[in-house]
C-alpha cells in the first residue's frame, strides 16, 4: 500500500491510506512516504468503542475489508503506544465522522 501511495504521489495525485495503523512503525512509514514526496500529511486515527466496532464488522456484507470479529478482538489488545495523529471519534454516522475529520485539517 505504501509503495503504491508513493507512486501515486509522484504523479501529483492526493492519496488516502485506509488501514488500522496500530503500531508506531506503520504510522511512521506512512509519514515518511508523504515527507519523501514533499507533500502535506494529515494523520487521523479513527476511534470507536469495542461494541460499535464489533457491530460494524459483523454487519458487513460484500465488503472489501477482510476484518471480522476475531480481528477486532485481536486489535483491542494491541498496544499502540503514543499516537501523534489527530484522534477522530468515528462512533457516529459516516457523515458525522467526515465532519469531525474535516475539523482536524
Amino acid at each position: 500500500m505504501l509503495e503504491q501511495a508513493a507512486k501515486t504521489l509522484a504523479q501529483g495525485v492526493s492519496v488516502t491510506l485506509d488501514a488500522a495503523f496500530l503500531n508506531r512503525a506503520e504510522r511512521d512509514a506512512a509519514e515518511v512516504v508523504a515527507r519523501n514526496a514533499q507533500v502535506e500529511f494529515h494523520g487521523m486515527f479513527l476511534t470507536a468503542d469495542l461494541a460499535t466496532r464489533l457491530h460494524r464488522v459483523t454487519s458487513r456484507r460484500h465488503d472489501a475489508s477482510d476484518a471480522n470479529a476475531d480481528v477486532v478482538l485481536l486489535q483491542e489488545n494491541i498496544e499502540t503506544g503514543s499516537i501523534g495523529w489527530s484522534a477522530v471519534d468515528a462512533s457516529g454516522t459516516p457523515a458525522t465522522t467526515l465532519e469531525r475529520s474535516k475539523s482536524r485539517l
